[in-house]
């Protein structure tokens, strides 16, 4: 059995697959596949029923054959996916959204047990594959001339963030085009950055402080909304060089600073801001991979950082505009409340609010996103 260890910290290992040797399994992929049995290379013109029960076994399969074919596999898994994790595996957790996270976390796990292999940007005995120039670019791990393991599904995340990449994506609520760079989070749902533009009365001739920028869209539509001045941050480097890039495409470089990457605040240290801006981790739980840290907070400690420093760094009479989600309350770790205490706990008030619903793609059920407007008393 392949025991993993998990954390965003843990090394890549090397594991024997059949016909092909020894073959790297980078750690930023395996933490998708959890622990499994054993690991087989299988014909992608096998089978679809059997390979399909091969993952309810818990065994990985690499794939080989015609893309097309192996295109075709995933796509009969995917159809079946509720069958890949027996009824019983979690009846002994009682809160129906807790239960159905852990199915639905369970289900991913094995989808990504279907592999490719690869070797550089070339897949390994692969017929007609697409076009994957630049894959390892993609990689937050160096495979050096080694082969390895990618699953077939992160592998089309990272072909569709390819494609974003070379052609960006039109964001209506900047009435333009932003740029996408490996390893930085996608704001694939315009509906969440949207929510601020209905604070445009905070917002306009303000100084405004966007913390954890990521591509930057924050602060390019705080500068839409008629901000003086905007100072960008993020810790992640590829979302620095990213909002750079975003910044300099809208022609907004005299009006946003992005700054180096840093903590939270290390990078504005004592200086004042009228609004802040901050798209916190919604998720509680330690980030596995460089893109998860826009996603996971270990035991809140982003969060509670955020709201214990954040009043230091407003004016008097300045503002937050926190958005966050109820995710994780709804996975059972009290998020809302702990975030509602933390406030308060911090001098601070929630003056107004908005949400939005929409399908989690953490936990597959339904989830407010929320805007709140704070204010330091």
């Amino acid at each position: 059995m392949f025991n993993f260890r998990s954390g965003y910290q843990s090394e890549s290992q090397f594991i024997e697959v059949p016909g092909y040797d020894a073959c790297l399994f980078p750690h930023e992929f395996y933490v998708f596949t959890g622990t499994f049995n054993s690991i087989e290379a299988r014909n992608a013109r096998e089978s679809a029923k059997e390979l399909h029960t091969r993952l309810i076994d818990d065994v990985a399969i690499v794939l080989i054959g015609s893309y097309l074919h192996i295109n075709g596999i995933y796509r009969y898994c995917m159809r079946f996916e509720r069958q890949l994790v027996p009824s019983e595996t979690f009846s002994h957790i009682a809160d129906y959204a807790q239960r159905n996270a852990a199915f639905a976390a369970e289900r991913r796990r094995k989808l990504h047990r279907l592999l490719l292999l690869a070797k550089g940007d070339k897949l390994i005995d692969v017929q007609n594959p697409p076009d994957t120039e630049g894959l390892q670019k993609w990689l937050q791990e160096s495979t050096s001339d080694n082969k390895f393991l990618i699953p077939f599904r992160r592998f089309q995340r990272i072909l569709t963030d390819m494609r974003r990449a070379r052609e960006g994506i039109f964001m209506d609520i900047l009435g333009g085009t932003i740029i996408i760079c490996p390893h930085v989070y996608i704001p694939s749902d315009v509906s969440v950055p949207a929510m601020f533009g209905k604070y445009y009365d905070v917002i306009k001739n303000k100084r405004v402080l966007d913390m954890g920028t990521g591509t930057g869209i924050l602060a390019i539509l705080a500068v839409k909304l008629g901000a003086d001045s905007v100072i960008a941050t993020d810790n992640n480097p590829y979302a620095v060089s990213n909002a750079k890039l975003n910044v300099q495409r809208f022609g907004f470089s005299s009006m946003i600073e992005v700054r180096e990457p840093a903590n939270l605040f290390d990078s504005v240290y004592g200086e004042k801001f009228d609004v802040i801006l901050f798209n916190a981790p919604w998720i509680k739980g330690e980030p596995q991979t460089l893109y998860d840290t826009a996603n996971y907070d270990p035991g809140f400690r982003i969060l509670d950082g955020f709201l214990q420093n954040a009043p230091k760094y407003l004016i008097d009479n300045g503002k937050i505009l926190l958005q966050y989600s109820d995710v994780s309350q709804r996975k059972g770790d009290n998020s809302i409340a702990h975030l509602n205490e933390m406030i308060r706990l911090n001098g601070m008030k929630i003056m107004s609010k908005q949400s939005i619903i929409r399908t989690s793609r953490v936990i597959s059920v339904r989830e407010q996103v929320f805007l709140f407007e704070i204010r330091v008393f």
